[in-house]
């Protein structure tokens, strides 16, 4: 096996003068090779300030989206309250109607459905509507069958009296009607 240094020997010695003209023809390529190295080294800058920027902007749409998140989900329980409160009423309304209809008072029927018009269509207004009940077919979506009844006049599955009144909001079920329907 041969050594390093024996290896190194074998090399002639060469000594290098700076004043011989080959070193001047090295000098423009080495120039060049700097000068690119130069704008690489300005481009990359420019690139990681670019990045930097990039990424900060990217961080502040990503906090605006979370809040817009936030928001979004604040208001959907803003409204479901509002919907929650709103059925309390209705069937503060309904217990009254009921009341008015055992007690066969017709001046207080009248009123009740002169007031129960307006506040269905303000509430339509609103996309708060009461889902059909009587003589629709049961639907598990949309209805809750709290008895099943015999009748033989009546189509199967159909519904013949309303225990509690179902409403949806925007097209969404926020209460099924419980109901009694034909077996």
């Amino acid at each position: 096996m041969i050594s390093l240094q024996e290896e190194l020997k074998k090399f002639k010695k060469k000594s290098i003068n700076i004043n011989e003209q080959p070193l001047n023809d090295l000098y423009e390529p080495l120039m060049q090779v700097e000068n690119k190295i130069s704008n690489i080294d300005k481009i990359s800058k420019k690139n990681t300030i670019t990045m930097e920027l990039l990424r900060e902007e990217l961080e502040g749409k990503n906090s605006k989206i979370n809040s817009l998140k936030r928001e979004l989900a604040n208001e959907e329980n803003k409204g479901q309250k509002f919907a929650k409160k709103v059925l309390i009423i209705l069937d503060q309304i309904d217990s009254i109607y009921r009341f008015a209809i055992q007690s066969q008072n017709e001046a207080l029927i009248n009123n009740l459905n002169s007031v129960m018009k307006i506040i269905r269509k303000e509430l339509r207004e609103l996309s708060f509507e009461e889902i059909p009940t009587v003589g629709e077919i049961f639907n598990s979506e949309l209805h809750e069958c709290i008895e099943a009844v015999d009748d033989n006049e009546k189509n199967k599955y159909e519904i013949i009296d309303v225990i509690k009144k179902g409403y949806t909001l925007n097209g969404k079920v926020i209460r099924t009607a419980a109901v009694i329907a034909v077996k």
